[in-house]
């Protein structure tokens, strides 16, 4: 046996403990290298990448309970369940001589509708509906039907009121009808066509406001709606989402081809007139004693050789009357009341309407082209004899 080759070495036996630190040995050297790796390569990634940008959030649409149609309707119900105990069915009855009975009878003249405005019975409705009536009927929600008094008309707004004999009884709560806006809903209850039909309840949207049409030679400020107002339905309420009246309803266009058109007194007409025929079974208006002789144009104005193009010209005043007494007489423009501007005579009334009978203020007038100011007393308006 050589130096080199001159003994054996003895196999040597690799174990299981060997085995198993090799192995964690590497993998805890290549997680290593893998994660320095990862390391420099997210850190390269993360230079590379710009700034991010932040958008800010979408702009909030904010939308109120009101909006929804959900509500709308549940409003609705609400509304008509309110209003609807507090509207009454109105008959008017007139005397007809029956030739076969040889006398005369009580025969159903007309029918409309009411609201009920005290717990004490006293009910608005419109002048019309009660018109010449030799006696007047309610028919309550209940179905109970009672006669009634009239305790005051008024055509110049065709309101009126009257009373039933029954306490306790439900009422309309009434709303501020300046407030409202054109294309918000509005719900018309009533009686259309009769009591067969007692207590229809139609919807539709404010049309406009401050609409003024003249009927049997009275001008109205109306609210107009496209609710269904048919025959029957005066004197009902129209009414807002809040179950308030804003309006009672009056009339109704009647042109082939017209649909839509209905119209009610706004409530705070209603409110007003209705108390002053409760208290004194009539309506006080202040008055000035003319007679309106058109509203001035430019082809007017050129005409009559005036400074200015708007005033109401008078076309007479009434003897002892408080423009006479004023110093103002016929062919006198108009043109200021009390500090505002005068355009129309509907715009004049609604001055003199919104004084009180006894107040005095100052009134400006043109008479030719020579500008004169005068101090007028209000008297009360007289009752027509006619």
């Amino acid at each position: 046996m050589d130096f080199f080759h001159g003994f054996s070495q003895k196999p040597r036996k690799i174990g299981l403990i060997s085995i198993v630190i090799a192995a964690l040995f590497g993998a805890v050297l290549g997680g290593g290298l893998v994660a320095m790796t990862m390391v420099r390569y997210l850190d390269q990634s993360a230079q590379a990448q710009p700034d991010p940008i932040f958008l800010p959030p979408p702009e909030e649409v904010r939308f109120s309970e009101r909006d929804l149609p959900e509500y709308q309707n549940t409003a609705i119900v609400r509304a008509a369940e309110h209003v609807v105990p507090t509207v009454v069915g109105i008959t008017n009855k007139a005397l007809t001589y029956d030739f076969i009975r040889g006398r005369q009878i009580l025969t159903e003249r007309a029918t409309g509708t009411g609201v009920i405005i005290d717990s004490s019975g006293y009910i608005v409705t419109n002048n019309h509906v009660i018109d010449k009536a030799n006696e007047i009927s309610v028919t309550l929600s209940s179905g109970e039907e009672l006669l009634a008094t009239l305790i005051g008309a008024d055509a110049a707004t065709d309101l009126a009121v009257i009373k039933i004999e029954k306490t306790n009884l439900p009422v309309a709560t009434f709303g501020d009808s300046d407030t409202i806006k054109v294309g918000e809903m509005a719900i018309a209850i009533g009686n259309p066509l009769g009591l067969a039909f007692s207590q229809s309840v139609t919807v539709g949207y404010i049309s406009a406001k401050q609409r003024t049409l003249t009927i049997n030679e009275h001008n109205f400020t109306f609210i107009q709606t496209d609710a269904a107002i048919n025959d029957g339905n005066s004197g009902g309420p129209l009414v807002n989402l809040g179950a308030e009246v804003i309006g009672i309803n009056t009339a109704k266009i009647k042109i082939s081809g017209v649909e839509g058109m209905g119209f009610a007194i706004p409530a705070n007409t209603v409110k007003t007139i209705t108390r002053d025929l409760i208290i004194h079974g009539r309506i006080i208006r202040p008055w000035i004693g003319i007679y309106w002789g058109g509203d001035i144009n430019q082809a007017m104005a050129s005409q009559l050789q005036l400074p200015v193009n708007y005033g109401v010209l008078i076309q007479d005043v009434v003897k002892g009357g408080p423009a006479d007494n004023a110093g103002i007489m016929r062919g006198d423009v108009i043109v200021e009341m009390n500090g505002k501007k005068v355009d129309t005579f509907n715009e004049m009334r609604r001055i003199i309407f919104n004084q009180n009978v006894g107040d005095s203020f100052e009134i400006v007038f043109y008479r030719g082209q020579q500008k004169h100011t005068a101090t007028i007393k209000l008297a009360e308006l007289p009752a027509r004899t006619d």
